[in-house]
């Protein structure tokens, strides 16, 4: 046998080399991302450290089973000694790896470990696993079997002729393929069966097999106790070895891992533990990234709770304005009517006598007495201002009823948001940031800030409009009173020094004409009349302007202040989804390439890429 096994050459060595360094960066990588995944089982981290580490050891063929199946007999009839110690107690506690050593020892390590380095021609090739009995009535035993398969690179399931394929090995070999490994059967102690029954033995396993798991392993009939018989002979029987069906699995083992397939598998293995490590990985992230759907849907109804308050205060407002606009409106139109009423033609004598009145100062003396003006009288007369004076009322209510709908708001977003956070899972749970409750204040500045302003718009629209219009109202009656005067003074001229009162049609034409000129006097005042109710209109109106964009901006500034009130009370929950949502997409990404990666190099060194289910 040791003359058919042979070093790797120095071209194999090289290429291995390089593709073991570009292995383990990739799944340095992997280890470096599996942090971030939330509820990670604790063994899958395990697992992908020991796929860093795994190509820096030997071939690993591990030998699982139920107590008492002879894996102990079988490793050491593989090895021509009684290295491991057999019995029919459980002798195998630990997990034993054998390696090739100069000499027999014995060294024992941490997680239930042990190594034995014997001189054996096979252990250059590969190491050997013996495992504890799965099955037993020692539990641990099968806890220390099963953490250490996804170390190995092939797996011998030995179980015995008489119990061939019972439920729990075959129990077991499903579990084995779950794992992703290429499994061997080792029926042993066939020295109890006679021809017939082999051949039954092998077919019935084959069949199975093929059955519950879509393919048929290779299967191999020996006695490990008539083996190590034949080794330990003196010389060594080489027919009693051939017979007792070891030398077929021995031939098998070398044939089938020479020196390339060993090294493909050894970077074979790593990748399958990785890819098992990363189908979980993914499977948390989704799981996490299914609960963030959820929770997301909590987070767009908080917006849309936030978005529908906001929507009903700026109805709340706009209603408000209008009734600001329609209070401007009436008395834009009152202050129309009472400046037209001023100057109806009907008030023509009135009107000229009291323009006379302003030329000769009268009136300005009546003022400083304490009369009011024709302007004033009229506006009293009509209430012109009187709709303006419930404009404060109205913008006095909106502070208090804004105030009182945020703080509403806010309270049913404590509870529903509280709710949100005591349904997270405890993982997402301890991540939150901050308290979800309601503030201690409420920040009313924005609609108080501009109270000023608009109590100056509204002082103007009443103070300064009839101060100008008055002015405007008694400039029009001078005129008008010093145009009428001028007509009759000019006539009155006319008539004593230019006029030939011998002819009787003269004094009818001075009179029609002084006539004409009066009526066109009077007719100039009635249009500067018009203009001045359209121009005082429009000033109103433009103070309405001024209110309403004024009051609008201060209420839009209120309104957003309640939005980030009402976003600072629900911030801890949305932050915490925000940012799981964002980190479980990029992490979910960071997975998908890392597993590109890792099945494009698999392929590379021509090996299956197959997604399971751990």
């Amino acid at each position: 046998m040791s003359g058919r096994l042979l070093a790797p050459t120095p071209d194999i060595l090289i290429a291995y080399d390089d593709l073991r360094r570009r292995e383990n960066q990739m799944l340095v990588r992997l280890l470096d991302t599996l942090p971030r995944v939330d509820d990670l089982p604790a063994e899958m981290m395990d697992q992908a450290r020991d796929a860093v580490f795994h190509t820096d050891y030997p071939f690993l063929l591990a030998l699982v089973g139920p107590f008492g199946v002879g894996k102990s007999s079988l490793i050491n009839a593989l090895l021509g000694q009684d290295v491991l110690a057999t019995g029919p107690v459980p002798t195998t506690e630990r997990v034993m790896a054998l390696r090739y050593g100069d000499s027999l020892e014995r060294i024992a390590g941490q997680d239930g470990l042990e190594t034995v380095f014997y001189p054996s021609p096979l252990l250059k090739l590969i190491s050997l696993v013996d495992t504890p009995g799965v099955e037993s009535v020692f539990d641990e035993h099968s806890r220390r079997t099963e953490s250490f398969l996804h170390r190995s690179d092939w797996v011998v399931l030995v179980m015995l002729a008489t119990q061939a394929l019972s439920a729990g090995n075959l129990a077991f070999l499903q579990a084995l393929s779950r794992y992703g490994k290429r499994v061997l059967i080792v029926v042993n102690q066939v020295d109890l069966l006679d021809d017939a029954q082999r051949d039954t033995v092998r077919q019935f396993v084959q069949e199975q097999c093929l059955l519950h798991l879509g393919q048929e392993p290779k299967v191999f009939l020996v006695s490990a106790r008539r083996a190590l018989a034949a080794r330990q002979a003196d010389p060594p029987d080489q027919a009693a070895w051939q017979a007792s069906g070891m030398a077929d699995l021995e031939s098998f083992l070398l044939d089938a891992l020479d020196d390339r397939e060993r090294l493909r598998q050894k970077l074979q293995t790593p990748l399958q533990i990785a890819h098992n490590v990363l189908t979980a990985a993914q499977k948390a992230v989704q799981d996490q990234q299914q609960a963030l759907d959820q929770h997301r849907r909590v987070q767009e109804n908080i917006a849309a709770q936030i978005a529908a308050g906001q929507g009903q205060q700026r109805e709340q407002v706009n209603a408000v304005l209008d009734t600001v606009a329609a209070a401007f409106a009436e008395s834009a139109q009152r202050g129309e009517d009472a400046i037209r009423d001023l100057f109806q033609p009907g008030r023509a004598v009135g009107q000229i006598l009291s323009g006379i009145s302003e030329l000769l100062g009268l009136a300005g003396l009546a003022r400083r007495l304490g009369a009011r003006s024709r302007a004033e009288a009229a506006f009293a007369a009509y209430a012109v201002f009187e709709p303006l004076e419930e404009i404060a009322g109205s913008v006095n209510d909106l502070g208090p009823w804004m105030e009182g709908r945020d703080l509403q708001d806010m309270d049913d977003l404590v509870l529903y948001t509280n709710r949100a956070l005591e349904e997270l899972p405890e993982s997402l749970r301890a991540k939150v940031i901050g308290e979800v409750r309601a503030p201690a204040s409420y920040n009313r500045e924005p609609l108080r800030r501009a109270r000023p302003d608009l109590d100056a718009i509204l002082g103007d629209a009443r103070r300064v409009e009839i101060g100008r219009l008055d002015g405007e109202v008694r400039t029009s009656l001078a005129i008008l009173g010093g145009w009428e005067l001028a007509v009759v003074l000019a006539i009155m001229l006319l008539g004593v020094l230019a006029v030939d009162w011998s002819d009787a049609a003269v004094p009818l034409v001075l009179v029609l004409g002084a006539l004409a000129l009066m009526f066109l006097g009077v007719g100039v005042f009635i249009f500067r009349g018009g203009r001045l109710a359209r121009r005082f209109s429009d000033r109103l109106l433009a103070h309405s302007q001024q209110y309403q964009a004024a009051l609008r901006q201060a209420a839009e500034d209120q309104i957003q202040e309640g939005v980030t009130q009402r976003q600072d009370v629900a911030a801890p929950f949305v932050r915490l989804i925000s940012a799981q949502t964002a980190l479980q997409a990029s992490l979910a990404a960071d997975l998908r390439r890392l597993e590109e990666e890792l099945a494009a190099f698999a392929g590379e060194i021509g090996g299956p890429w197959e997604r399971k289910t751990v």
